[in-house]
This record gives structure tokens, C-alpha cells and sequence, in this order.
């Protein structure tokens, strides 16, 4: 079962909890990665500056995966529509 995430403050416990359930340290993690503790710690911290290469990467060393859905209201209908404009609605880029 997935974990949804809305906020970047839910991926840094979400990371850590995926590397334990490894049987990961931080710095074994790293070995897998070819990066040092002090690195994936970071990572962990603030998920939010790396980039979604990189992200992608230390998921798949975690044996994880990134999947991206829709969120539904109550009546069943995605809460993020597009409009004529081409910008999403209730979002601002």
C-alpha cells in the first residue's frame, strides 16, 4: 500500500522510514548510491532541493517507486482541472 504525499515535509519521514525498513544506514545507503552520509542526510532532510532525477534515484536504491494520481473530491471528480487557458485551476506556476 502507498504512502500519499501532499507536502514535502511527508517525504522526509517517508525516506527514512523506506532506507530502515532496508536495514540502511545512512552511510550504507550512500555506498549504494556512491554518495556520503552526510549526503543522503541532507537528502532526507530537504527532499524538497534535490531534484527529481535524484529523487527518483535514491527510490529506486530503496527499492521504492513514484507513482502519481489524481485526487478525487467526494463526488468522484479530480480536484485540479484544466482550464481554456492551458493553466490548472486553483494552482498558481
Amino acid at each position: 500500500m502507498g504512502t500519499p504525499i501532499t507536502t514535502t515535509g511527508q517525504l522526509a519521514p517517508l525516506l527514512q522510514r523506506l532506507r530502515k525498513n532496508q536495514g540502511l544506514s545512512q552511510a550504507g545507503l550512500g555506498q549504494k548510491l556512491g554518495l556520503s552520509q552526510e549526503r543522503i542526510s541532507r537528502i532526507e532532510r530537504f527532499p524538497e532541493k534535490v531534484t527529481l532525477d535524484q529523487l527518483l534515484t535514491v527510490l529506486m536504491a530503496l527499492d521504492a517507486e513514484l507513482q502519481v494520481v489524481p485526487r478525487h473530491t467526494s463526488s468522484g471528480k479530480p480536484t485540479v482541472t484544466s482550464t481554456a487557458s492551458g493553466k490548472l485551476s486553483g494552482e498558481e506556476w
